[in-house]
C-alpha cells in the first residue's frame, strides 16, 4: 500500500522542500563554488542567487546547484539540461529504469556519482522524519570534473553506454 502523498513513484510532494544537508553542500561547494541554486526559496537556498520558479529562468551564469522538488523532478531536470552550462544536481537513484533516468538524466549528464551511504536531508516541516532517507541518492554532474572528496561510485559516458 502506498503511503499518503506518494504517487507510487516516490514523488511525495511533502518532500519537495527538503534541504540538502549543509555538511554535504559544503563539501561540494568547496570544489565547485556554486553561484546559483536552481530550485530554492528564501528558507532553503544554498546560494545567495536562487530561483523559486526555475522553469522561468532562461539565463544562468556560473556553476549551478539543483535539489529539485520530487513532485516536479522531470520538468526541473529537463530545464536544468536546457539552461545550465555547468552544474551538479542531486536526485534519488533507487530505480535507474525510470523514464527520468533513461530519457533525461543519463543522455545529458556528464557523470553520475552514487555516494557511499545515504544522504541526509533536512525537512522543512518539524513533523517530517530527519536523517538519512529511505532511498539512495545520486549526484549528477554537467560539464564539471568528478567529485574529489567523497567515497562512492562514478558512472560516466565512457563507462556506461546506452544500448
Amino acid at each position: 500500500m502506498m503511503s499518503k502523498g506518494n504517487n507510487g513513484k516516490g514523488n511525495n510532494p511533502e518532500r519537495d522542500l527538503w534541504q540538502t544537508s549543509q555538511k554535504l553542500f559544503k563539501i561540494l561547494n568547496n570544489q565547485y563554488k556554486f553561484k546559483f541554486d536552481c530550485c530554492a526559496n528564501s528558507n532553503n537556498s544554498k546560494c545567495s542567487n536562487f530561483s523559486d520558479n526555475f522553469q522561468n529562468v532562461v539565463n544562468v551564469k556560473g556553476v549551478c546547484w539543483m535539489n529539485p522538488p520530487f513532485s516536479k523532478a522531470r520538468q526541473m531536470f529537463e530545464h536544468f539540461f536546457k539552461v545550465v552550462k555547468k552544474g551538479v544536481a542531486i536526485y534519488r537513484c533507487d530505480n535507474f529504469e525510470t523514464k527520468i533516468w533513461r530519457e533525461i538524466i543519463f543522455p545529458n549528464a556528464s557523470w553520475v556519482f552514487i555516494p557511499k551511504g545515504r544522504v541526509s536531508y533536512t525537512p522543512f516541516k518539524i513533523n517530517i522524519r530527519k536523517g538519512g532517507s529511505r532511498f539512495p541518492s545520486a549526484l549528477i554532474g554537467l560539464n564539471l570534473p568528478y567529485i574529489n572528496f567523497l567515497k562512492g561510485t562514478i558512472l560516466n559516458k565512457k563507462v556506461v553506454k546506452n544500448v
